[in-house]
């Protein structure tokens, strides 16, 4: 399976210009844990609610002067949007990351997360067990019958 396959595509991007705090209002108002950083449809890198929260700790920190591009993560992996899911979670495990920019062709395509993978993997085990509870022999007492809802 292609990570863009599973990839969120409807990513919130902002200009390395803008100011830090309209990017927290903008994350606060799109209830997102992260941005893409761009430059036009190239992703620059990503800022993610965490790097705000080192950023603010600063004293010298001005929320309204500093621009976003003073705290991005410049460094930000990125993964092919054909690549597979195994190579994502190699990628995410060698670079210690819980997200990515998806790119099609140098071009932002989506962006993927740690977590859409354990959400993928979830729905992967649910069929599973569906599939081993059609064809099993019903056993009374078990516990399976728990998981009948």
């Amino acid at each position: 399976m292609a990570v863009i396959d599973i990839a969120r595509t409807n990513v919130v991007t902002v200009e390395p210009t803008e100011a830090v705090a309209d990017v927290i209002r903008r994350m606060h108002g799109e209830a997102v844990g992260s941005v893409v950083v761009t430059d036009g449809e190239e992703p620059l890198g990503l800022v993610s609610d965490r790097d705000l929260a080192m950023a603010v700790l600063d004293e010298a920190f001005d929320a309204d002067e500093t621009a976003i591009e003073d705290i991005v993560d410049e460094e930000t992996p990125t993964i092919d949007a054909e690549a597979g899911v195994y190579d994502l979670v190699e990628l995410l495990s060698q670079k210690g990351r819980r997200r990515v920019p998806v790119v099609e062709n140098g071009e932002l395509a989506g962006i993927i997360s740690l977590s859409d993978v354990v959400v993928l993997l979830g729905m992967e085990l649910q069929h599973v067990a569906t599939a081993i509870r059609s064809s099993a022999p019903a056993y009374e007492g078990s516990g399976m019958q728990y998981y009948h809802d």
